[in-house]
């Protein structure tokens, strides 16, 4: 990946900037600390992978901005693309990956943001953990692939090697070898199965020719049954027609004695209905008249009703505002009482500040006094000042000897605790030994458990997928069953057609299909029943399988805990070799603070500066005691200066107090003046007068209206029944019809009855001179049935005997193709079990590890010896004893450590300084990048190093500029943060970053 254009917008400390990389080799991206150098890289991972140092993407975005975004250009394997990645704080975020056609950018990306970042991944063929473990050396993680464990350090060279596809190569190999393996059981079963059913061929003849003879028989006697039956049907038919004539003639006749009950209590209903009507039309003057005056009643009631409902406004109206005249008066009143209460109140304070004013008659002489006392105040307070600054630096110093020391005693005082602790721990630690032996010796016997425990699971897994396939074969039997049973059920009536021509079957032909699907029946039925037998066995192997499982899982339960338990001891173990070494440490620091504290070699300088801050003091002649006395008189003096401040405050108050009575005297006058005159002439008064008037004129009897409402509840009644007079004038002349026409129905219905009375009395005269032959054709019948029955029976063991014969040569042809194909499903296990293991993480892919890791040492030592002059140099250890010593049967297990060596030995990576765990760091990260980019498979075209320049001094400066120079020709682009002087100068080219009021920007140099 090339990059050539990065754009930002509200990104971290960036506004708007935009980076052009096009021609850029080698480049120093400077600026001072925090000016948003490595906020251009972060820019770039976040555009291709959406991941940064933030915990969340809502704190990339610009201080006071809702929106960010990044536009990021490349160039990778021959083709230009852009991506650019939105993130808006209140709305969903948006991801786009465009292809560049040589005219413009054409979007590539998927439906979703999901599916895009996958496409993205796709094309670079590399993830963000991966790169910052290669090709970015981030700030703060130049250290990432050191502190890895060696498991995690194998799975990043296995990303980037790209060998996942070997693992998915090894697991599909291993699965169709256990494919294969079922496979040839299931071939041996077949060829067994028809070896046995090949062997019945000859008696299975001989009993065909002894089954036609006795079918010749049957299909005789069944003719001569057929011409009897036939007759005795025909004469049988003319009985069953009369029969059906009869039943027919009588439910008929029942109808008609029902539908004349229905008339005849449909006309009684009719007949009373009508005699209601004549009462009401009777009473018609009656009802009219009585109506006529309800409605007249009602009409004066609307009027007495709006007179009400006026009266009652009114007087709500006269009622709110007597109210309101009350309540104007109270107020009035309460405003009076509450100003004569103010003025007499002011009243008394102004008598009392008289008598403070004539209190002080000589307050002028003691205000003198004090002035003079406080300007000798202030000639010691100039010099009380630095004699106070000088014992305050003094009393510093003297706190700082103190701490000093204290610390030396405090540090002391840990140092013995913690070499005490670890004399402690070092007598724990020492008899684990013994435990630590004991579960090497366990854990040896789990493994050889758990390894015949895989074997146990892989047959299990056998089992079940022979089981899937006999539960498979199962169900197509069955459904082979169901259509042969509904192909029997079509052959059975009448009229069959040939399931092959689709011509009507003879009495010869169907018998010999029916004869021939039941065999193919039965033998399916014997099919499925072994079938059905072999699931209950494979089950019964299956549940057997399971429960050595749980056995061994029962055997195996404890091997966490004494992984576990073996995992503490080791570390205890070891760390009793650590504590040992620290135990040593520790008495040499102790001796030498001892010593410090003895000789008072600490806080020289302090001690040095305490003697010329005393001599300073004496020099002053300061007395502390003159300056204590002038502060008493100072003090017993100062309640002349607040006296005289409450005195003008007095004065001031009598001022404002007279010009407030004369306020509120007024007040009073005028609120006496509105009392006396409200109730004489004011709008309410005169709104009263006006609504009383209009009351008087209403002229409303609440007397009459009484009246009214119960003359007009007496007549309510009326009004009903004035609508039913209504109604029956209007419905009279219909229900007088229709009485005439059920009348009139009544008489047809009658006649049609006595017709069909005479018809069935003839039916059953003609019934009684006919014979029933029911019984004999019942006899008939059911002897063509057993006919029929025994000559299906014959027809279908000739059909099976057929079939049977026809299937053993089909399945000697079969065995032979059998034999054939179980040499070749043998041979094909063999191959993918060979290849699962070739394909596993301990055959090609450990040996690319182990090709590629050699020369990652050699590239990583070659340039640590440029940028520490053959000080340090790393190895590579892919094999590790468990612990030396410690177990005779210990065996080596599988590792990625990274050994570190200087001039004295080997190290802990810990122990290095941080200019030395740099370099270590740096050499290790660009020989991985390098070595990776001479592979085809991801090719890294750019470098970034974000970290650690600080920690060199002048010469590892030069070497690491060096050690950039001398890999620049296998990179397309390498870029580098710094902000070291010396670091700027040896590149070309400078991307300078510098912050500004409107955030950071970018400005490119040379």
């Amino acid at each position: 990946m090339i990059p050539l254009r990065l754009k930002l917008k509200n990104f971290l400390s960036y506004k708007e900037a935009e980076l052009n990389f096009e021609g850029l080799h080698t480049a120093c991206i400077c600026g001072a600390n925090g000016a948003g150098k490595s906020s251009l890289l972060e820019a770039i991972t976040w555009a291709i992978w959406g991941k940064t140092r933030a915990s969340s993407d809502d704190d990339l975005v610009h201080l006071g901005e809702t929106e960010t975004r990044v536009d990021f250009e490349f160039f990778y394997n021959q083709k230009q693309y852009r991506i650019i990645r939105i993130r808006n704080k209140s709305k969903s975020s948006a991801l786009d990956f465009q292809l560049f056609n040589g005219q413009e950018y054409k979007s590539i990306a998927g439906s979703g943001i999901r599916e895009t970042q996958d496409k993205i991944s796709q094309c670079l063929k590399i993830d963000y953990d991966t790169f910052i473990n290669s090709a970015y050396i981030r700030q703060g993680r130049a250290d990432e692939f050191m502190l890895l464990t060696p498991a995690q350090r194998k799975e990043v060279l296995a990303d980037l090697l790209k060998l996942e596809s070997y693992e998915k190569l090894a697991e599909d190999a291993k699965n169709l070898a256990r494919e294969f393996k079922v496979r040839a059981e299931e071939i041996k079963k077949k060829i067994e199965e028809n070896q046995e059913r090949i062997s019945q061929k000859p008696s299975l003849f001989w009993e065909l020719e002894h089954l036609e003879r006795e079918l010749n028989s049957r299909q005789k006697l069944q003719g001569e049954i057929k011409a009897n039956l036939e007759n005795l049907r025909r004469l049988n038919d003319q009985r069953l027609e009369l029969l059906k004539r009869k039943e027919w003639q009588e439910g008929q006749l029942a109808r008609l004695f029902a539908r004349l009950e229905y008339l005849e209590n449909e006309k009684k209903k009719l007949a009373e209905e009508l005699e209601k009507l004549q009462q009401i039309l009777a009473r018609e003057a009656e009802i009219v008249s009585a109506y006529r005056h309800w409605q007249l009643l009602t009409e004066k009631n609307d009027e007495l009703n709006q007179k009400l409902h006026r009266y009652q406004q009114l007087r709500e109206s006269i009622q709110y505002l007597e109210s309101q005249l009350n309540k104007e008066k109270e107020r009035l009143k309460i405003s009076l009482e509450r100003e004569k209460a103010n003025l007499d109140n002011l009243s008394l304070r102004e008598e009392e500040l008289r008598q403070t004013i004539s209190k002080y008659p000589n307050l002028d002489k003691e205000l003198e006094k004090l002035r003079a006392c406080r300007q000798q105040l202030a000639i010691l307070e100039s010099i009380q000042e630095e004699a106070h600054n000088l014992l305050q630096k003094k009393y510093a110093l003297e706190k700082e000897v103190e701490r000093e020391k204290a610390l030396l005693i405090a540090r002391l005082e840990n140092l013995q605790k913690e070499y005490n602790n670890i004399q402690k721990e070092l007598q724990e630690i020492l008899p684990l030994r013994r435990r630590f032996f004991q579960l090497e010796q366990d854990l040896t016997n789990c493994r050889n458990i758990r390894n015949y425990q895989k074997r146990v699971q892989e047959k299990g897994d056998e089992k079940k997928i022979i089981i899937s396939q006999l539960l498979n074969r199962q169900t197509d039997l069955e459904t082979q069953l169901t259509k042969l049973t509904e192909k029997l059920n079509t052959l059975q009536e009448k009229h069959a057609i040939c399931p092959l021509c689709e011509r009507e079957l003879d009495e010869s032909h169907l018998q010999y299909v029916v004869a021939k699907t039941r065999m193919e029946y039965k033998q399916l039925e014997l099919e499925l029943w072994n079938c059905k037998a072999q699931i209950v066995e494979a089950e019964r192997e299956l549940e057997n399988l399971r429960k050595e499982y749980g056995e061994l899982n029962q055997k195996l339960a404890q091997e966490e805990h004494w992984r576990k338990e073996y995992a503490f001891l080791e570390n205890r173990l070891d760390y009793g070799e650590e504590l040992s070494t620290r135990l040593e440490e520790l008495q040499e620091e102790i001796n030498a603070i001892m010593s410090r504290l003895e000789n008072g070699d600490y806080a020289s300088l302090q001690r040095q500066k305490i003697l010329e801050i005393e001599q300073k003091i004496r020099e002053l002649n300061y007395s502390e005691e003159n300056h204590a006395i002038l502060r008493k008189e100072e003090a017993a003096l100062r309640w002349a200066e607040t006296q005289e401040t409450r005195l003008k405050e007095a004065q001031n108050e009598l001022e404002k107090i007279g010009q407030q009575k004369e306020y509120i005297s007024q007040k009073i006058r005028d609120i006496t003046e509105e009392l006396s005159t409200i109730a004489r002439d004011s709008e309410i008064q005169r709104k009263l007068q006006h609504i009383q008037q209009e009351l008087a004129e209403i002229n409303y009897d609440s007397r009459e209206h009484q009246q009214v409402v119960e003359t007009l509840r007496e007549l309510q009644q009326y009004q009903q029944l004035y609508a039913d007079l209504f109604q029956a004038q209007k419905n009279k002349p219909h229900l007088e019809n229709q009485i005439i026409q059920i009348t009139e129905n009544s008489k047809e219905y009658q006649e049609e009855k006595n017709k069909i009375i005479a018809e069935l009395e003839e039916t059953k005269q003609q019934l009684s001179s006919l014979k029933d032959y029911g019984e004999q054709l019942t006899q008939l019948e059911e002897e063509a049935k057993s006919c029929q029955e025994k000559i299906q029976e014959l027809l279908m063991k000739k059909g099976r005997l057929e079939q049977s014969l026809a299937m053993i040569q089909t399945q000697e042809e079969e065995v032979k193709q059998l034999e054939k194909q179980l040499k070749e499903t043998q041979k094909q296990h063999r191959i993918h079990e060979e290849l699962g293991i070739a394909f596993g993480k301990n055959g090609i892919q450990s040996l690319m590890i182990e090709n590629i890791l050699p020369l990652i040492e050699n590239e990583a030592n070659r340039i640590l010896n440029n940028l520490t002059g053959n000080q340090l140099s790393v190895k590579f250890v892919t094999q590790k004893q468990t612990k030396s010593g410690r177990g005779k049967n210990s065996n080596p297990r599988d590792t990625l450590d990274i050994i570190i060596a200087d001039n004295q030995g080997t190290r802990a990576y810990e122990t290095y300084s941080g200019g030395e765990a740099f370099r270590v760091n740096f050499a290790i990260r660009l020989a991985l990048s390098r070595i990776l980019a001479q592979r085809a498979g991801t090719p890294l075209q750019m470098l970034i190093i974000d970290e650690g320049f600080g920690s060199q001094d002048a010469e590892g400066c030069e070497r690491l500029i060096a050690a950039i120079n001398a890999v620049a020709p296998e990179f397309a682009c390498i870029l580098t943060v710094t902000h070291i002087s010396q670091f700027k100068e040896a590149f070309q080219t400078k991307i300078e970053v510098y912050k500004t009021p409107e955030g950071s920007k970018i400005r490119l140099v040379g």
